[in-house]
């Protein structure tokens, strides 16, 4: 809200600034003599009411041509969102782990020996399958879904000064980090920077949201790029839950790739309750990438962060989702559609 007066205070600064002379000129006129007095009166009227009308006239003008085409201004809002969800997902990652890969009180880490934990999934949040193959969650099924997902963590609510805090328990995998690149991000910003169709339809408010989350984003890949080996530091924990299985691509465009696919992976071990004829897998896909050159051997390995560097990146972090907070107050709001994948979701 004050920034957004603060935004339409600057638009109308030099008119409010005239219209205030005006008002002065008004005030000095009435008690000069009749000579000029009617003559200043004239003159401070038209620079009360020039300024006025003008700024009545933009504010009018705006939001008649939104409302006109307000389908238009809805896509290109959209269009601009759905970039800040890819960003929002990066984030999400950097601050979660490989627990990204789950939804909130889906999963419970046995740490009781610290250098071999262990990655549990809860059964109500396993993917089941009807019978006509329709997947399912038994969570969703439940009257009470609503209180299990109370105390889920909102990433906006995170706070420069206790960033650091909040760092020091993030565990990746290899998976997760060998190849983080912001560039991608980037370019799909500058892109739209360049689109002039997008660009013109977005308030002033907008545009410096999106040039501030611009600057942020580069400063956190810059961070990143130069401090990477420093950055992301492998640990001596060892994590069960996990597994990835790699596949020949045959046909891609720049000849064979390889394709590596992330999984959640539980064994029911044998008891002497069962057999080993009863024992029962259960798996479910996270992730896929292409890797080049990547240690095979580290995929699954943990990594924590460097303990020098919990403040810096935990703010650069946080300076970013300022910015896709800022947007969610505005007309494009919290819900993002995604055309392509018959997605909607919030931001």
């Amino acid at each position: 809200m004050k920034n957004t007066i603060k935004t339409f205070f600057l638009k109308i600064w030099s008119k409010l600034m005239v219209t205030i002379l005006g008002i002065l000129l008004y005030f000095i006129a009435i008690r000069l003599n009749e000579d000029i007095k009617g003559l200043l009166i004239n003159i401070a009227a038209s620079l009360i009411s020039i300024p006025i009308i003008f700024i009545a006239y933009e504010l009018w003008d705006e939001k008649t041509h939104r409302a006109l085409n307000k389908s238009v201004y809805s896509y290109v809002e959209n269009e601009m969102s759905q970039a800040m969800l890819e960003i929002r997902k990066t984030m999400e990652m950097l601050l979660r782990g490989y627990t990204v890969y789950f939804d909130y009180n889906d999963i419970v880490i046995d740490d009781s020996d610290y250098e071999n934990q262990t990655l549990k999934m809860n059964d109500l949040a396993k993917v089941h399958f009807d019978e006509d193959g329709n997947p399912y969650q038994l969570k969703y099924q439940l009257e009470h879904i609503d209180e299990l997902e109370e105390d889920v963590f909102d990433l906006y609510e995170l706070e420069k000064d206790t960033v650091g805090l909040f760092m020091s328990e993030v565990r990746y995998l290899g998976y997760q980090i060998f190849d983080i690149d912001l560039e991608n991000i980037i370019e799909d910003l500058n892109e739209l920077l360049n689109n002039s169709f997008i660009m013109g339809r977005m308030n002033d408010k907008e545009n410096l949201i999106i040039i501030h989350l611009l600057e942020a984003i580069k400063m956190l890949n810059s961070f990143v790029s130069y401090n990477k080996e420093k950055l992301f530091l492998r640990s001596s924990i060892n994590i069960q839950g996990f597994k990835y299985k790699t596949e020949i691509i045959n046909n891609s465009s720049v000849g064979k790739m390889k394709l590596y696919s992330l999984y959640y992976s539980e064994e029911e071990y044998v008891t002497e309750e069962n057999s080993a004829d009863d024992k029962e897998y259960y798996e479910q896909l996270l992730e896929k990438k292409v890797f080049i050159d990547v240690p095979e051997d580290k995929l699954l390995s943990v990594y924590v962060i460097n303990p020098d560097y919990y403040i810096m990146f935990g703010d650069l972090i946080t300076e970013v989702l300022s910015c896709i907070k800022k947007w969610r107050t505005t007309s494009a709001g919290s819900i993002v559609t995604d055309y392509s994948n018959g997605w909607i979701g919030p931001l």
